[in-house]
């Protein structure tokens, strides 16, 4: 039968379910902030962030009116009120933006950092309540007794600045109580469900994302816990001045005064004494240079004062950064008035004449010009703003780009550089600056003229801008970065040691999109340099393990992605490999052999699998995939001569992290699926079909009620002249598919034609 692919083969069921009854279900954690209204017809609502919202300049500030907290009395031996924290494993909880505030004996609340409370971050509990749910435990610390436990959220001073608001929420729970526990509900982000209903117990458990920690829901009347304090009120306060200028602090754990100089100097920001300095400084702290040009402007020298005086004591766009759990404030900009004698230089860089914004690179090249006073500026926030700020970065790579990859007689090691710091930065779309992107052919030869979705998506991402035309285009084409890539690839052929930057370089590149897409937005034309990336990577595998294990511990589950490249790890996804080399031979199929080298040496190495080299043969040369096959199927016997004791041992020796039922489903259907393509190609040729009857009746014998693997091995039946067996398995086939529910119309029309055919002698 022709093939299948593998997840046809699960056998699909619909059994019919009483629906959910109708009604509220309320989440049994987050403050009870969320709740779930399931309504007639498989309706449902999913009912949360409410708030208050405020409108400027076109612009929608959001406020949560849900609780960040949830406060519970607990009993403990203290003399003071002892309080623990916990914050839910998938929450971004950061005790330096976390708060406690009490009220001492002249009624003022005095507020401590948890962040100062605690001795260490190291040591944190990990575990689950009874629901189920995961918390990191913090310390428990102690602070007097207090009428009303005050709690302050100050989580949006992290990413942007300290003029942001606070949230302080008070909670009345008497003089009398001595210990809390407090847990940090976080912010309402958007929510990517999925769910379980239990019909018995009538709830609804909900888990966000890959995250496993359920939030439970339940529509029946829920008896009110007399320890849970309800917040009384909720004040939300600008320039909250208990905020503690963690980069002036001098006790807090893991003080270290030398990395905090080093901080402060990467902090520094002055007033640059002309444009050249300006330059400089940008160059050194890696910063651009937003420059002034005010000529018809009266009120320039005072304006440009309040506006750099406003961004010395905030930050700019980033508001903060954070380094090993140390903040510091952070200066994407160089701010600079100009002079008249700097309006020749401007004019040259492309500055028009009158009261302009322009930005500039290190090297003083245009990125983008506006008409505006220096007041305009300030009023849309565009030095404050994260948008802007993310939008410069995007403008500032693609003339980076343009200059380096423009550049034929580059060095391999800038460009290995340049091709490095753009990969590791996710979130630049150069591509919408790319002038000569290819066009992306959608093959309906009667479409009309697609949609540029590209320019619609260009025109939202620089929406806030004034002056469009002012922004930078970048000019690269696609043999300019295909050529400058291949140069690397070239260098590095006959490596004999492994280079870890260009491997870093490789594993960022073969990740979730290459740096084509990510310039182009369009894929790449396959060329035998992706090959030999690959194969470097296949080459070195065993050293970059090791690599790796030298800068990052095998039991360490903690550091994320991001962290894992700032410590130098190759994040090589092996596991990938056979999706990217597959498409490489579909796209050019010259490509063949060379992959199958790379194949072979996985294969070998253990970081490709046998399974995948099959499927690869298999698309692209039968006579090769069915030669690989049989030697792995006699060396499956050679264990045992009973198939399915081989399959086994086979299985309890790898590291499978599928099920045994999935592994013999599996083989079961590759060799049905080799087995038909060799009697395709081969139905004359009695001899060549010997091996793949022995397949076919292997997945029949793991398989006895699939209909297409009985078709198969029918067919081979038939051609041996065993007509008679051949149509009592067609016949068994055809009264199994009224029992199979599947989408493969065409091929239950077929296998009935088939039986068909044999009775009249007709195949």
């Amino acid at each position: 039968m022709k093939a299948l692919p593998l997840l046809a083969l699960f056998p699909l069921s619909l059994i019919a379910q009483n629906p959910i009854p109708a009604g509220s279900y309320k989440a049994s954690s987050l403050g009870n902030a969320l709740e779930l209204r399931i309504g007639n017809n498989n309706t449902y609502e999913l009912v949360g962030a409410s708030g208050n919202y405020t409108l400027k300049d076109k612009k929608i500030e959001f406020s949560s009116d849900a609780s960040s907290f949830l406060v519970e009395k607990k009993q403990s031996n203290s003399s003071q009120l002892q309080i623990t924290f916990k914050i839910g494993t998938g929450l971004f909880g950061d005790p330096h933006f976390l708060y406690v505030g009490y009220e001492n004996n002249k009624g003022e609340v005095e507020y401590v950092c948890v962040h100062n409370k605690i001795t260490s971050l190291e040591n944190v509990e990990k575990t689950k309540d009874s629901n189920g749910v995961g918390y990191y435990v913090l310390e428990s610390f102690e602070v007097p007794r207090t009428e009303n436990l005050y709690l302050v959220n100050a989580h949006s001073v992290a990413f942007n600045n300290k003029s942001k608001e606070v949230i302080i929420e008070k909670y009345p729970i008497g003089k009398t109580t001595n210990g809390v526990e407090v847990e940090f509900l976080g912010t309402n982000n958007m929510l990517n469900l999925k769910g379980s209903y239990n019909p018995d117990k009538g709830t609804i458990s909900l888990t966000e994302g890959d995250s496993d920690n359920a939030i439970l829901f339940s529509n029946k009347a829920s008896t009110p816990n007399p320890a849970k304090v309800a917040r009384s009120n909720k004040e939300n306060v600008k320039n909250w001045k208990y905020l503690i200028a963690f980069e002036e602090e001098q006790d807090i754990p893991e003080y270290n005064p030398e990395k905090r100089a080093k901080q402060k100097s990467q902090a520094d920001i002055s007033l640059p004494k002309n444009l050249k300095t300006a330059l400089a400084s940008a160059d050194k702290y890696s910063r651009l240079v937003i420059v002034f040009q005010q000529p018809d402007n009266k009120e320039a020298q005072q304006q440009f004062a309040t506006l750099f005086a406003k961004y010395k004591e905030e930050g700019g766009s980033n508001g903060y950064q954070f380094n090993d759990n140390e903040q510091y404030k952070s200066y994407p900009y160089e701010l600079y008035l100009a002079t008249t004698k700097d309006m020749k230089t401007l004019k040259a860089k492309g500055v028009p004449t009158g009261n302009q914004m322009a930005v500039l690179d290190v090297a003083g090249n245009l990125l983008y010009n506006q008409p505006s006073t220096i007041e305009e500026v300030a009023n849309d926030e565009i030095v404050t703003s994260d948008s802007y700020g993310q939008q410069f970065g995007t403008i500032a790579m693609a003339r980076a780009l343009d200059k380096a990859l423009g550049n034929p007689k580059l060095s391999v090691k800038d460009l290995q550089a340049i091709f490095t710091t753009f990969l590791k930065k996710d979130s630049q779309r150069v591509y919408l600056l790319a002038k000569n992107r290819p066009v992306q052919k959608t093959g309906d030869a009667n479409e009309e003229e697609a949609f540029d979705y590209i320019a619609q998506e260009q025109e939202d991402y620089f929406s806030d801008f004034k002056n469009p035309k002012g922004i930078y285009q970048m000019q690269l084409t696609p043999e300019q970065v295909t050529t400058q890539w291949q140069r690397i690839v070239n260098a590095h052929k006959n490596d004999s040691k492994l280079d870890s930057a260009y491997a870093f370089l490789l594993a960022l590149n073969s990740n979730d999109s290459d740096y084509y897409y990510r310039i182009f937005n369009a894929e790449k034309p396959a060329s035998p340099a992706d090959v030999d990336a690959i194969a470097y990577l296949v080459k070195f595998s065993e050293e970059i393990k090791a690599h790796n294990e030298k800068l990052i511990p095998k039991n360490d589950d903690y550091a994320d992605y991001q962290q894992r490249l700032e410590k130098g790890v190759i994040e090589a996804n092996y596991g990938h490999f056979s999706t990217l080399l597959d498409r490489l031979v579909f796209n050019d199929k010259t490509l063949f052999e060379p992959v199958k080298a790379v194949y072979i040496e996985g294969v070998k190495k253990n970081v490709l699998t046998a399974d995948d080299y099959i499927d690869f043969l298999y698309e692209n040369n039968v006579e090769e995939a069915s030669a690989y096959f049989g030697e792995y199927y006699k060396s499956l016997l050679k264990r045992d001569s009973n198939l399915i004791a081989a399959l086994d041992k086979a299985f309890s020796e790898s590291d499978e992290e599928n099920s045994w039922k999935y592994y013999k489903m599996r083989f079961a259907n590759r060799a049905n699926n080799i087995a038909w393509k060799v009697y395709e190609e081969h139905k004359n040729d009695l001899a060549k079909l010997a091996e793949p009857y022995q397949w076919a009746s292997s997945a029949v014998q793991l398989e006895p009620e699939n209909p297409y693997y009985l078709d198969t091995l029918a067919h081979l039946l038939y051609i041996r002249g065993e007509k008679q067996e051949a149509i009592k398995l067609e016949e068994k086939a055809v009264k199994l598919l009224s029992k199979t529910n599947d989408e493969f119309e065409s091929q239950r029309q077929e296998v009935k034609a088939n039986l068909e055919k044999m009775k009249r002698g007709e195949m």
